[in-house]
Formats: structure tokens, C-alpha cells, sequence
């Protein structure tokens, strides 16, 4: 695929780049949020000089011809496009402080006061190749809950990878062949108390407090989304120059439910303080309308307008309907076509339904099941039940060695503020001090950057008591656990204004994506059908009408979802990265036609 910039970036890039203003500026500003930058060895502009008028401000741009005269030496012409970093972005890493948000969780009389407890949440950023100043940002996240995204850091989306197809036996991190900054600038987000995020006490010594804090009110599926809403917003601000930039956000797993939530918070701010949401909270409503005047001018601003900024999101294996997910992948698995008859004539076996033991059964249990007792991991039915624990310890040793994390980076580690234990004072991480192995037994991070207390570590790849918060009776009782239906209905919101593209991995039956469409034909009251294209890859959601108008939309009342397949498991980018990458440059240069 070539790297070349969409029309629609192109566009962007011959009318605003002047290497003039505010994007002019040294991001000194990124220190607001605790954040280390790399050397790019390039400095700004100065702020009063202007560039010549550029043409094209009639909309004709015409990708053929030269280049008008370059601004400044921050552009260069590639195919007769201007790509611009006037801002000189390199790559960065930092915490974004989260003080205690008093809010309401639950609908109606189920609405609950919350407080939630403080944190600092790790972000990391790589620039753009070319054109970083206008370049879409692409925000990655993984799932769990209590996953890190260092799953999506380290597997063949920036610009270094510990993919083992790439550094095969005698390398632990190698250059990835297949970097997203050709498409954009990339941004990872660790959850709270996940990966490199820490939680904050006044005294985390106290296990009483550790184990308040570790409440239902800090992890829940709308705190968790609110977190990455704050956090994004303030990493813009921090960095003027990509402020207005459009955002695409790449989720994968139970990431698609936060995607979805994070996106409805996005667009449709104000029903996060009219009580119509699961969450009631009034600074975060006031924190999004702010960056949305900034963005738009004063005035409201509705979905319509917004989406043109976050109107993107790449959903690797989602979940996105709840347990209504499950139950239309288990009547998939029940099926006279069902993969899993494919599965048991390769293994040499036969496959019996449900249905044909004629006994109490779950369809998408029995199946995860079968393939489990037959020696195979039901997140990549070709690789054994071990999968997820290696994939785990992969990414733990990868992340737990400071070398290895510099050269993810591009950053000297010991220059994040709030990494090392000299800033750890009020950090931690787990209750119980036993939660997980410690640091100088899996890593060098106590010889690099100091020895934690035992309530602390500097990287944990999977949280389980976070998991058990976001699953538990409180969460379930308000309405707001990961298997509640509801949010099926938020993503089908957010369809009607975000171009969407969801992955089909054919060896992953956890989050069997094929079942997708049945289950989004569950919500009939707002779906007529789901088509699915096999050809094209797509799928297409005919709304019924009265809802599509109800909801804000126009026009025919039909949304395309792109739905390319994959060999590949569960984790779509470490089998088929490339091909991934490549899927979404097509599909955005596509969207810009």
C-alpha cells in the first residue's frame, strides 16, 4: 500500500500548514502532563514569520502537479503534497494526573454518588513519519478488563515490535516493517492501575485504604471510559499542534466497549449530565464541551460536527453487545456450518452440539470447551491452551526490561516524570502485596530506576482484581457490567456518525465476530437487518427508520461496516500486522474519496 496521505489529508496539509501560531511553539507544554520528549534535532520555526499564501483554497487540489513553494523547511513535497511537522513532535511518554471525580452511576432511582480514587495514567506517542501536524492520531487501547495496552504497543503497531515472527530468536525488540506512523500519529493509553498506570494514596502503605481504593466507583465501565476521555483531551491540549487533528480510536476487545462508551461521551456530552446515561458527571461534561469549543468556536456543537474529529474507530475482535454477543456466536456454533465440525475433522474427532446431547448446555461454553479439551486455545484454535498465559509473559518480560521499553519508546525512561521510585511515594498498584511476582524477579526496573514497595510495581501486564470490580454484584446491580446489552445500543449510536471497521479473525472463537450481525439484528426495535457482503468485506446495517431519525440521522437510514478477515488469532495485529495496517490505510483513503 502506498504511504502517500488520502485526499482529504492532503487538502488539510496545502491550506494550514505555515509553520506560523500556536503549532509553531516548542511543545514545553507536554510537561503539564509529566511527560518525556525525545530529541528530535529540529527546532521550530520563529513564531512571527508567515508562510506564502499556498494554493488550493478553492478546494481543487490537484494531487498530480508540483508542489506550490515549501513554507518552511518542516515541509517537504511527496506527489505533489505538502507534508508539514512544524511542530517538530517526537516521540514522547508521560502520566496524565487524575484527581478524585465525585459523579452519579446507575439509571434513575438506581443512580449511585461515587467518588473515585486518584491515579496517573501512562500514555505513550510516536509521531507521524511525514506530515505529523495534520496527520490523523491513532489512539490504541486494549481490553481485559485490566489488560495493558502494552499487548498493542509492542505487537507490530509502532515503530519498534517484540513480535517474535520479527525478532525471531536472537533479538527481543527489532524495527517493524509495518509501523502505523506511516498512516498517522500513534498514541497508547494504559488503563488505570494497568500496565504503567499507578494508583495514588495519600498512604498506600495501608492496606484498608489500598483495598477502598480497589472499589467499584474507580473500575466500572463508565469511570474507565471517562479516564481515557480526560486523558486524551489533556494530552491534546498539551500538544497544540495536534488539538484539532482527527482522531481515530483502535480498541481491541473489551476495548470495543470502551471505544463505544468513549465515542457516545464524545459525542453526545451533554447526556452525561442530563441523567439520560448510566454515568452522571459534570466536569467531565464541561472538560468535553470545553475542547469542543476550542475545536468549533463557541455554541453548541452537535454529533454531526464532532464526528468530524472523532469519527473513526478500527475494532480488533470487540466486544460490543454484551452477553447478547455470546449467545448469537453460540447459535453460530450450533450451526449445521459451524467452525467447530472444521475444528474436530481436523483434530481427527467428531463435534456434538448442544442441541445433540440433548442435555442443559451452554452453545458458547460447550464450545470454548471442546476446544480447550482437545489441547487448543479458544483465543487461536491453532496454537495450544497456553496461549494467552505466553502471550501475557511475552509482554511482561518485553515491559518489565528497561532497555527493551526504551527502545519501544524512543525515550529514556528515566526521563518520564512519575516512573521511577524516587516519584513513587503515593503509587500503587494491587491490595494485596502478593498480587504479583516482584519487580527484580521478572526485570531490571529496581537496577534502573529503584526499588518499589511491595505495594507497588512498575509494570503489570493484567490486573485481576481490577477485572473482578468491573464484573462484580455492584457493577451488575447498576446496570454497568461488560455483559449488559445496553451497550450494544451505544455503539449503534455512535454507527449512525463513526465510519467503522471491525476485524474477522478466523482462528478466534472468544470474540467470534461473525456473530456480530445477528446480535446487532437483536436490537430489532432499532435495526431492520444486517447484510453481510462476503466479497466486499462488509457488512451493512439497515436501521429502521423511525429510530435512524429518532437517533439524528439522515438520509438512508443504512451503515457500511468494513469487515476484512484474518488468519489470525484473537490478537489480529501479532498475526497478520501488516496486513492489518494496510487494511486501514485502504479503508481511510476510502472514506477521504
Amino acid at each position: 500500500m502506498s504511504a502517500s496521505p488520502s485526499r482529504l489529508v492532503a487538502l488539510a496539509l496545502l491550506l494550514s500548514c505555515s509553520c506560523a501560531g500556536d503549532d509553531a511553539q516548542e511543545l514545553g507544554a507536554g510537561d503539564e502532563l509529566g511527560s518525556s520528549e525525545a530529541d528530535t534535532g529540529s527546532d521550530a520555526e520563529d513564531e512571527s514569520s508567515s508562510g506564502p499564501d499556498l494554493p488550493g483554497s478553492d478546494g481543487d487540489v490537484d494531487m498530480g502537479s508540483p508542489c506550490p513553494p515549501q513554507p518552511r523547511e518542516a515541509c517537504v513535497c511527496i506527489e505533489g503534497s505538502l507534508w508539514c511537522d512544524c511542530a517538530g513532535l517526537g516521540p514522547e511518554a508521560g502520566f496524565v494526573t487524575h484527581e478524585h471525580v465525585d459523579y452519579e452511576l446507575g439509571l434513575g432511582e438506581q443512580a449511585t454518588a461515587m467518588t473515585s480514587a486518584r491515579a496517573r495514567m501512562f500514555w505513550a506517542f510516536a509521531p507521524a513519519d511525514l506530515g505529523s501536524d495534520d496527520r490523523p492520531l491513532f489512539v490504541f487501547f486494549n481490553g481485559g478488563p485490566g489488560v495493558s495496552s502494552g499487548l498493542l504497543l509492542g505487537l507490530d503497531t509502532g515503530l519498534y515490535t517484540f513480535n517474535p515472527a520479527q525478532t525471531g530468536p536472537d533479538a527481543t525488540v527489532v524495527a517493524n516493517p509495518a509501523s502505523w506512523t506511516a498512516l498517522g500519529n500513534l498514541l497508547w493509553i494504559d488503563a488505570r492501575q494497568t500496565g504503567f498506570s499507578q494508583g495514588l494514596l495519600d498512604d498506600p502503605s495501608d492496606p484498608a485504604a489500598r483495598g477502598a481504593a480497589m472499589n467499584v466507583a474507580s473500575f466500572n465501565a463508565y469511570a474507565d471510559a471517562a479516564d481515557f476521555v480526560r486523558t486524551l483531551l489533556r494530552f491534546l491540549a498539551a500538544h497544540p499542534s495536534l488539538q484539532d487533528n482527527p482522531v481515530v480510536l483502535v480498541a481491541e476487545s473489551y476495548g470495543g466497549t470502551r471505544a463505544k462508551i468513549v465515542l457516545d461521551m464524545l459525542l453526545s456530552p451533554a447526556a452525561y449530565g442530563d441523567g439520560s446515561r448510566h454515568l452522571r458527571d459534570a466536569t467531565l461534561v464541561a472538560e468535553i464541551q470545553e475542547h469542543h469549543q476550542l475545536v468549533h468556536g463557541a455554541g453548541e456543537v452537535g454529533p454531526a460536527t464532532i464526528a468530524d474529529q472523532f469519527g473513526a474507530q478500527v475494532l480488533i475482535q470487540p466486544a460490543l453487545t454484551g452477553f447478547g454477543q455470546k449467545l448469537a456466536a453460540g447459535q453460530r456454533f450450533e450451526a449445521p456450518d459451524s467452525p467447530l465440525h472444521a475444528l474436530a475433522a481436523e483434530w481427527g474427532t467428531s463435534y456434538q452440539t448442544c442441541a445433540e446431547l440433548m442435555t442443559p448446555c451452554s452453545p458458547y461454553d460447550h464450545a470454548l470447551d471442546f476446544v480447550s479439551g482437545h489441547g487448543f486455545s479458544p483465543y487461536d484454535t491453532q496454537a495450544p491452551t497456553s496461549w494467552l498465559n505466553d502471550l501475557f509473559a511475552l509482554v511482561n518480560a518485553r515491559l518489565n526490561d528497561a532497555a527493551d521499553v526504551e527502545a519501544l519508546l524512543s525515550v529514556d525512561a528515566a526521563d518520564i516524570p512519575g516512573l521511577a521510585a524516587v516519584d513513587r511515594g503515593q503509587s500503587w498498584r494491587a491490595v494485596s502485596t502478593g498480587a504479583f511476582p516482584a519487580d527484580a524477579a521478572i526485570g531490571d526496573w529496581p537496577e534502573q530506576l529503584g526499588a518499589l514497595q511491595d505495594w507497588d510495581r512498575y509494570f503489570v501486564p493484567f490486573h485481576h482484581e481490577v477485572l473482578s470490580r468491573f464484573t462484580g454484584t455492584t457493577a451488575t446491580m447498576l446496570g454497568v457490567d461488560p455483559n449488559n446489552g445496553h451497550f450494544g445500543e451505544l455503539f449503534l449510536r455512535n454507527l449512525i456518525w463513526v465510519d467503522t471497521l471491525i476485524t474477522v479473525a478466523e482462528r478466534d472463537l472468544v470474540v467470534y465476530t461473525p456473530a456480530l450481525p445477528p446480535a446487532l439484528e437483536g436490537y430489532g426495535q432499532w435495526v431492520l437487518a444486517v447484510d453481510e457482503d462476503e466479497g466486499a468485506q462488509t457488512w451493512e446495517v439497515h436501521y429502521q427508520a423511525g429510530a435512524y431519525q429518532a437517533l439524528g440521522g439522515r438520509g438512508e437510514a443504512l451503515r457500511t461496516i468494513a469487515a476484512p478477515r484474518y488468519d489470525a488469532s484473537h490478537a489480529v495485529s501479532l498475526d497478520a500486522g501488516a496486513k492489518l495496517r494496510d487494511d486501514v490505510g485502504l479503508w481511510l483513503e476510502a472514506l477521504a474519496e
